[in-house]
């Protein structure tokens, strides 16, 4: 995947580790994501599911509460998927807005 920015830059998705994306869990879901996880660990300390299917299940429980983010390096203009994948564009305040706000 590849957007193109309002000012004109490629920001590319093509790859992991990226520092101008970022995964984002809104804080709505953010403690029912982790009752959830506490749940699959749970099951796989008591050897109720296997190690594989508790992983599987755990990918699924992240991916479906994330949204993805993306930052442009030149203009630092922010692009967010809402819960819907539609792409929302948000622009800096001022130029002395961070660039590399997603980087950890």
């Amino acid at each position: 995947m590849k957007i193109t920015c309002h000012c004109g830059r490629l920001i590319p998705d093509q790859t992991d580790g990226l520092p101008q994306k970022a995964h984002v869990i809104p804080d709505q879901n953010w403690n029912q994501t982790w009752e959830q996880i506490d749940k699959v660990l749970r099951h796989l300390a008591g050897r109720k599911t296997s190690e594989e299917a508790a992983a599987m299940q755990l990918r699924r429980i992240v991916s479906r509460v994330t949204r993805i983010a993306y930052q442009c390096p030149d203009c630092g203009r922010l692009y967010l998927n809402d819960e819907q994948g539609k792409l929302h564009s948000y622009v800096p305040h001022d130029d002395g807005t961070s660039r590399t706000i997603l980087q950890s």
